[in-house]
């Protein structure tokens, strides 16, 4: 397997007078999970917005390999579960993974109550139900590098596990950074880990890191 290596860096996001980052940066490589984390408004869904181009903003350097990325084509390399909704509400199930290139029985065979949901439109399907099927859809279309907005939302307890073992198994060829605000989910997941902390993004190589950082107490 190629290893690939992203890096996104000195990511700047600002609202008015309020500096939301000001030093934001991570890195993932094909064969590992990065975790991402910070509290409530630390600013990880912004720098994930400002990576694919949803978010207006003063700078983000973003680059594969050592080359640079146009944001323009940023989802040829790199798919995104955003925190909310990713499907539009009327959308066919089976038409969303015709789009993703994503073969339909492949993920029932993974999650097998889906067999019936084949023809359902979006908003027929409970949240819980609609985000596991958007998070395997970016998990099981073809890119180098997935980012995954705080994944385990509204997912069914039961499922939580395959969850895991999904993520595990794609980042065998894939390099995939998770955010969420769990600590203990990130953690069960994660080869490694950052921190948003007061603007700047920092590495976490212990516990104590995450109470310096004004994390955990």
């Amino acid at each position: 397997m190629d290893k690939h290596k992203l890096i996104v860096d000195s990511v700047v996001v600002r609202f008015g007078d309020k500096t939301v980052l000001s030093g934001g940066y991570i890195t993932s490589e094909t064969g590992m999970v990065t975790g991402l984390l910070g509290r409530n408004g630390a600013g990880k869904s912004c720098m994930f917005r400002a990576l694919m181009g949803g978010l207006k903003v003063e700078n983000v350097m973003v680059s594969i390999d050592g080359v640079p990325i146009d944001r323009q084509i940023i989802g040829q390399y790199i798919k995104y579960l955003p925190q909310g909704r990713m499907l539009p509400e009327n959308i066919k199930l089976h038409k969303a993974f015709e789009l993703f290139g994503v073969n339909y029985w492949s993920f029932v065979n993974r999650f097998p109550k889906y067999s019936r949901f084949h023809d359902s439109a979006i908003w027929e399907l409970s949240g819980g139900e609609a985000r596991l099927a958007e998070l395997c859809l970016v998990l099981l279309s073809e890119a180098p590098f997935y980012i995954l907005d705080e994944p385990f939302s509204q997912i069914d307890p039961v499922n939580i596990e395959a969850v895991r073992r999904l993520i595990r198994e794609r980042c065998q060829d894939h390099g995939i950074i998770v955010t969420d605000h769990n600590y203990d989910a990130i953690s069960s997941v994660a080869d490694n880990l950052f921190v948003i902390s007061d603007g700047y993004t920092a590495p976490v190589h212990s516990r104590d890191d995450l109470v310096r950082f004004g994390y955990l107490r």
